[in-house]
């Protein structure tokens, strides 16, 4: 299967829908348009699962960043109104961020197109060329048909793709950031490994080494950067590199000894009622066996 790890989810399109294989070209063109809709990917995705739609893309970026596959790699999309295009082009639909007008996309968009572009020009070794024909590498729909697609602003936003695409397969720049969604089972105190993805610390941008760990201290829900680690950075977690849960985070962290924290509940140092059972499980500890410990301790006191 060819398939950009990039992308979080599959909505395969119906097989009445496009061609299997490539008819011997090779992959060396990207196609953006535009959905003419404000759609999550997986929206998008389902309209080329009806089996009288007669179209489909290889790709679909959704509003809020999200990339989903619809037609393997390997196979041809019907996108553009051209086999020669489409044999030889990835396809990728893109959502707007508003109906009419420009038919504009939001950045979290713009991001994904830009990461998806830098990984399918990486693994098919071609840089973009956006010169105004179908000659480039980085074609339009309405090169080859009477259309509106990919829109106006997304079409004025080619030449700048191109060179934000090659820049970044330079060196010369780096990746913008993708929205991610942390996974709903990540847990305060969970030990992460993050690899090879972007944070930022003090407002600077770094690639992180390989396999380097960390602790989530905070989750925060629909941000770019929904982990701050316990180094201080704010960044993605790769789901797929998970260490442990909380049962191996707790082992591998200088969490205190639970009878230390049983002392400390005593003490009153973690607060009272709800309060306390927040703050002892943010902090990675099994609330249930800290209160069983301070009630023992506390009947023993009493005898």
């Amino acid at each position: 299967m060819g398939k950009s790890t990039l992308a979080s989810t599959i909505v395969a399109s119906n097989p009445s829908n496009y061609t299997i294989g490539r008819m011997g070209y090779s992959i060396c063109k990207i196609t953006p348009h535009h959905m003419a809709s404000v759609l999550t990917a997986e929206q998008c995705g389902k309209i080329f699962q009806k089996d009288t739609r007669n179209a489909s893309a290889n790709y679909g970026i959704g509003n809020d960043g999200s990339i989903a596959l619809y037609v393997d790699e390997d196979s041809r999309a019907w996108t553009s109104s051209s086999r020669s295009n489409d044999c030889q082009a990835i396809t990728i639909e893109v959502s707007n961020s508003s109906i009419g007008g420009n038919y504009p996309i939001s950045e979290a968009a713009w991001n994904s197109l830009v990461n998806l572009c830098v990984d399918i020009c990486k693994r098919y070794n071609f840089k973009l060329l956006y010169d105004g024909t179908p000659n480039g590498s980085l074609t339009k729909h309405n090169m080859f048909a009477n259309t509106n697609c990919p829109g106006s602003y997304l079409e004025s936003k080619f030449p700048e793709l191109a060179n934000t695409v090659n820049a970044i397969i330079d060196g010369q720049q780096i990746l913008p950031e993708i929205p991610r969604q942390p996974t709903p089972n990540r847990k305060i105190g969970d030990t992460v490994k993050i690899n090879g993805i972007y944070v930022a610390s003090n407002s600077i941008k770094k690639l992180t080494p390989a396999r380097t760990t960390g602790t989530i201290t905070k989750i925060i829900v629909g941000a770019l950067n929904p982990y701050l680690l316990d180094n201080g950075d704010l960044g993605w977690v790769n789901d797929n590199v998970i260490i442990n849960s909380n049962e191996t985070s707790t082992s591998m962290s200088t969490k205190k000894d639970i009878n230390i924290i049983a002392d400390e509940v005593r003490k009153g140092l973690w607060g009272n009622g709800n309060d306390r059972k927040n703050k002892l499980t943010n902090a990675g500890y099994d609330y249930n066996k800290i209160q069983k410990i301070v009630n023992q301790k506390l009947n023993a006191n009493s005898k």
